[in-house]
């Protein structure tokens, strides 16, 4: 499963199973940060893409699926926190939990759900000290952190409610002078009307496509 590859088909084929069942899909322990980077390579391409032909059918293939595949990570992380949280809510109380083909960042949400739930049930019958956190029960060694680290930046992003697609950040876009007319192109984040003449703010990755090809140049800001 550790060679299985991250693209469209798989993501969306998890996506269903998530959706469709009551146990969890087995996903490798580093599934999250390579998702994340295929997710990357698509902007890229989708931004070299809109560079050559705003309108072309495969800048437009690339910015849907792009946009699909972020909804679909969103709703697989909800889905997969409520049964995680199911299953820590049973470890907690005594019963049964077994769980296995967990990414790293959620074995360390499972211990931890396990933990605070174990003494909340501690303290309402009467208790007065937290327990300790109830290791996960795993299919495979290699599943489980040897450590607690810090939950996986990835992750963290990825809990959040679902939302659009964000705007660049601040230290993401740049400020070009457009050389000459630009016919209309759908950017990840926006629609883009660029004539000559204008002062723009650019995501960084459009504005360097514009830029290699003469269409704008980059205004140098103090």
């Amino acid at each position: 499963m550790a060679d299985e590859v991250v693209d469209f088909e798989r993501v969306t084929k998890i996506y269903r199973e998530e959706s469709s069942k009551k146990t969890l899909s087995r996903l490798e322990p580093d599934f999250y940060p390579r998702l994340a980077t295929y997710i990357r390579g698509l902007e890229a391409k989708a931004a070299e893409e809109i560079g050559r032909g705003p309108n072309s059918k495969k800048a437009m293939m690339l910015q849907d699926e792009l946009r699909k595949v972020v909804k679909k990570r969103e709703q697989i992380v909800q889905y997969r926190q409520r049964k995680i949280a199911l299953l820590a809510s049973s470890k907690a109380n005594g019963g049964e939990a077994v769980v296995s083909g967990l990414a790293a960042p959620e074995v360390e949400l499972f211990d931890r759900l396990v933990a605070q739930l174990s003494s909340a049930r501690d303290l309402a019958f009467g208790g007065t000290t937290a327990t300790e956190p109830a290791p996960a029960i795993l299919a495979t060694p290699t599943a489980a952190p040897t450590a607690t680290p810090p939950p996986a930046p990835v992750f963290q992003r990825l809990a959040e409610p679902p939302r659009k697609i964000a705007p660049p950040a601040p230290k993401d876009l740049v400020i070009v002078h457009v050389l000459e007319d630009i016919p209309a192109f759908a950017g990840i984040d926006a629609k883009y009307t660029l004539k000559k003449e204008d002062v723009v703010t650019l995501p960084r990755a459009i504005a360097k496509v514009l830029i290699d090809r003469g269409k704008v140049r980059l205004v140098q800001t103090a």
